[in-house]
Parts: C-alpha cells; sequence; structure tokens
C-alpha cells in the first residue's frame, strides 16, 4: 500500500489546497461509484500541454489508478518542484469495498510495523520506484528523502516528507503530502505536492489532504 506513493512523489516534477468557494466542481468515479469534489481555488482540470505531462505521470505509476489530477489554472509546464493536486486508488482496491475504520485500521498496523515501512519506503522501494520512473521517462531517475508516515486521525492515514528527485531532465526537492482514506467504500489517495518543503509548508499540505478529503462526496453508483 505504501510503496506505490514514491513512484507519485518522483513523477510530479519531471512534469513541467483546499477546497475553493467559486462553485466549481470536478467529478470522477472509481470502482463504479462516482464522487463529486468542490475544485479549490486557482485549481483547474489540465488542459493542454498540462493534460500531456499528466497523463505521462499517472503512466509512471503501475499500481494505482489515476482519479483525478489537478493543476494550477493556466500554470506553464516547468521541470522541477510543482502544486498539484492528484487522487489514486490502488488497481487491487478499484472493486473493494472497504470502510473508512477497517482502512485506518489496516494503515494503523502498516504504519505500526517497522518492517512494513522498511520494505515501502527503504533503499528496495526507491530503487523500484526509480526504475518505473526511468522506463517511463526513457532517462535515469533516483529518488531519496524522507518521505514516511505522520501518524492518523478519524480521516486519513497521512504520509509527507522531501523527495529528492535526480535526474538529466530535472533534479529538485519536491515536497509532498498523502491522505490514505475511504470514500463511499472506495480507498482514495489524496495527493498535495508544494513548491516550500519547510516543516511547516509540509504540515500545511497535510491540512490540506484531510480539507480535500472531507469534501468528496458520492453521487450515486453505476
Amino acid at each position: 500500500m505504501l510503496k506505490s506513493a514514491l513512484i507519485v512523489v518522483g513523477a510530479m516534477g519531471l512534469i513541467a489546497a483546499e477546497p475553493g468557494a467559486d462553485g466549481r466542481l470536478a467529478d470522477f468515479r472509481v470502482g463504479g461509484v462516482s464522487f463529486t469534489l468542490p475544485m479549490p481555488d486557482g485549481y483547474c482540470l489540465p488542459v493542454g500541454a498540462q493534460a500531456d505531462v499528466a497523463q505521462v505521470v499517472a503512466a509512471a505509476d503501475t499500481e494505482n489508478v489515476t482519479d483525478l489530477t489537478l493543476t494550477r489554472c493556466g500554470a506553464p509546464i516547468v521541470k522541477g518542484a510543482n502544486d498539484v493536486t492528484i487522487i489514486k486508488t490502488p488497481r487491487k482496491a478499484l472493486m473493494v469495498p472497504v470502510t473508512r475504520a477497517e482502512l485506518l485500521t489496516q494503515i494503523g498496523k502498516e504504519f505500526d510495523n517497522p518492517v512494513t515501512i522498511a520494505n515501502a519506503t527503504g533503499d528496495k522501494a526507491l530503487g523500484q520506484a526509480s526504475k518505473s520512473l526511468t522506463d517511463t521517462f526513457g532517462a535515469k531517475v533516483a529518488l531519496s528523502g524522507t518521505f514516511g508516515p505522520r501518524g492518523k486521525d478519524e480521516m486519513c492515514g497521512y504520509m509527507a516528507g522531501v523527495m529528492h528527485v535526480e535526474s538529466p531532465l530535472a533534479t529538485y526537492d519536491q515536497a509532498l503530502a498523502a491522505c490514505l482514506t475511504s470514500v463511499g467504500g472506495r480507498m482514495l489517495f489524496i495527493y498535495r505536492s508544494g513548491l516550500k518543503n519547510d516543516d511547516a509548508s509540509i504540515l500545511q499540505l497535510m491540512r490540506e489532504t484531510r480539507a480535500i478529503a472531507q469534501s468528496i462526496k458520492t453521487t450515486g453508483g453505476a
């Protein structure tokens, strides 16, 4: 469950918030369940070159389905740290119903197991994620950093940190936070990447993932 997050971390910056009040909605589906999300202020569905980049980033992650990507409205494509929101679901969990309580219990066990954490975020996992990114982008990518578990509450299991990405395409540090949760019986991994990597900024990204999770609503089934 945790290892696949590393691929998201690395892919975001080789490309190129809290829910808003302007009434714009983003709709997506996971395993036959429809969801809606009030778009955070200043964020839009990717279009044009942004959409092309989002497609490549999604292709780098073979363990998850990308449910939704939001980018800064009209932002240019840059190489390096980016400000992006991505929602994903593990491929193996697409059609598997799970309550939030069940998922958070499972996550708590994983977070409390040093062996599981080492396998998910250690050198071997970093190497596997680096290889997947290298294969997708056609240039060597090496990941290192501090991304890992940051505890849980009644809404999310949190992962956060700063990853160092080194590649001929770009070398940079990417701040990232993730909320692992369940809404409408479907597992959702909500990622927020940011441009600042100090502790206060990372905590803010964690708060934003939680706010997004709270704002997602189901709108019906198949």
